[in-house]
């Protein structure tokens, strides 16, 4: 059959599955946009509890000096 002899139910029926199929789609970016921007706004709230407790050793010296042994030195 040509394109102009088609159904015009089946027609109906083709553009609903499209439709569907878009709106799934749709669906899908839409919850993956949502997500994104829900990881963008805990970033923007700053660092948390675990972030600044790991951050403390940034503003301590270490307990014994790193880099190469003295000369001379025993391991």
């Amino acid at each position: 059959m040509s394109e102009h002899g088609r159904d015009p139910g089946e027609e109906l029926q083709r553009s609903a599955n499209q439709l569907e199929q878009d709106l799934e789609r749709l669906e899908s970016r839409l919850d993956d946009a949502k997500d994104h921007l829900k990881d963008r706004a805990e970033d923007a709230q700053g660092p948390g509890e675990a972030e600044e407790v790991a951050g403390d050793w940034e503003d301590e010296a270490p307990d014994r000096p790193g880099g190469d042994d003295p000369e001379g030195a025993e391991s």
